[in-house]
């Protein structure tokens, strides 16, 4: 019961969006907030493609994230970020972040640096389809090679998909999501599959 309580106040005092503060491998325009958190998984069904793990949180306009990849080899990747929110996004701006990824140099690519922006557009009632859309470009350094881009689109029935280019390969995901704060998702990364799950950001 005791456990149940806490889930609920973590529900109750969150009034994220429903957009995560990132997409699938690369970032948005816009961070975490102070207090707020988020963590996601995603496990290749037979774990011959390893196992992706997200995890992020913020502190005014500073966000500290981890994307933590487990090849089948054994060997791990924790890539390591810090991301700053130059501008919030509102009805009128978008959001622009900077930041910098894989700050332990952890992986093949090396340490990144990045500038971010994401807008959510005016869709309201003129496509029967979407329910909204979060779009998103950004320009990468060193370990982040070129343009990235991406979107996020909520449809009817609670369903989302996700979609975008990280600089070296196009990722998406589709899913459901059954609550507020909870999701489940199909995914492909870097041409392999997976299943998993993601908290929407959360306060706690």
């Amino acid at each position: 019961m005791k456990y149940l309580l806490v889930i609920m106040a973590i529900v109750a005092m969150s009034a994220a969006p429903a957009f995560a503060n990132n997409l699938l491998l690369i970032p948005t325009g816009n961070t975490l907030s102070t207090g707020q958190f988020r963590a996601e998984a995603a496990l290749s069904p037979d774990n011959t493609a390893g196992r992706y793990y997200w995890f992020g949180t913020g502190l005014q306009q500073l966000e500290v994230n981890l994307i933590r990849y487990e090849k089948h080899s054994g060997e791990d990747e924790n890539l390591i970020g810090l991301q700053w929110s130059f501008l919030p996004e509102t009805m009128l701006t978008p959001g622009i972040s900077f930041g910098a990824r894989d700050i332990a140099m952890q992986s093949a690519e090396g340490i990144g640096v990045y500038a971010a922006i994401s807008k959510h557009l005016p869709i309201g009632k003129m496509s029967p389809v979407l329910k909204d859309l979060s779009v998103t470009a950004g320009i990468g350094a060193a370990g982040i090679r070129g343009p990235f881009f991406g979107f996020e689109a909520s449809l009817p029935y609670r369903l989302f998909a996700e979609g975008e280019y990280d600089s070296r390969d196009f990722n998406g995901a589709v899913g459901w999501q059954p609550s507020e704060h909870f999701r489940l998702k199909a995914y492909a990364i870097r041409r392999e599959f997976y299943l998993g799950a993601e908290l929407v950001p959360a306060a706690f």
